[in-house]
């Protein structure tokens, strides 16, 4: 597989405008988060700051290898692998605090809340849109950074729209359907627990990609020689 310039340059501005995206949607949850005590809205924030450093990662990447002009697979595998560990991470972080939300179960604040429900209803189109454009990049030549953008995009999209039904359900509960319960309380690390399992599962199907990085490397090297 020769090293295609138009290619190469392509995957580097869908990575600058992942990035962007990512950071700039990433810096008012970090205020949404906290005034909210959305457990799930904090979840997204500690997930979106990891994220955007992966993939400032992968963009260096990118440009390094348009400027010496080859591939760097075996990079881009590497950087494939953070993001694993960064869904890893985001997993054990999301799990400790749901858990521990069952036990000190607290209300969500009702304002803060629904405006990250908006944010998010949004984000759901932004990331459906940037999920099948990624995708269609990683399939045009094989890349493991490439892979793991449309994995990663397809997960922003599955948290951020767990995230909107998380918090109407929890208000429509509270107000209207069980207002004389305490159900309501336990939504919020319910759907956290769904968004682990989901991380989960993007680590494990992305780690398998990751994996083929180096053998795809190695035909590369082969093939030149």
């Amino acid at each position: 597989m020769d090293w295609d310039f138009n290619k190469a340059t392509q995957k580097k501005k869908a990575l600058m405008i992942n990035f962007l995206i990512i950071f700039w949607s990433w810096v008012p949850f970090v205020f949404i988060s906290v005034l909210s005590n959305s457990i799930t809205l904090i979840a997204q924030m500690l997930m979106g700051g990891a994220q955007a450093l992966s993939v400032y990662l992968s963009l260096q990447t990118a440009k390094k290898s348009v400027r010496i002009r080859e591939h760097l697979i075996s990079r881009e595998a590497f950087n494939a692998r953070v993001m694993v560990s960064v869904f890893f991470i985001s997993f054990v972080v999301v799990m400790f605090i749901a858990i521990k939300r069952f036990f000190h179960p607290k209300e969500l604040e009702l304002y803060a809340s629904l405006f990250g429900a908006l944010v998010n209803a949004i984000a759901v189109f932004v990331n459906v849109y940037q999920w099948r454009k990624n995708l269609r990049i990683s399939k045009q030549e094989f890349s493991p950074v490439m892979e793991s953008q449309w994995s990663l995009f397809r997960i922003k999209t599955f948290t951020a729209l767990t995230s909107v039904l998380s918090i109407l359900l929890y208000f429509l509960l509270k107000y209207f359907l069980l207002s004389d319960s305490e159900i309501h309380s336990y939504i919020d690390p319910v759907f956290s627990l769904a968004l682990a399992a989901l991380i989960f599962y993007s680590a494990i199907s992305l780690l398998k990609k990751a994996r083929f990085g180096n053998a795809e490397e190695n035909n590369i090297n082969s093939n030149e020689n």
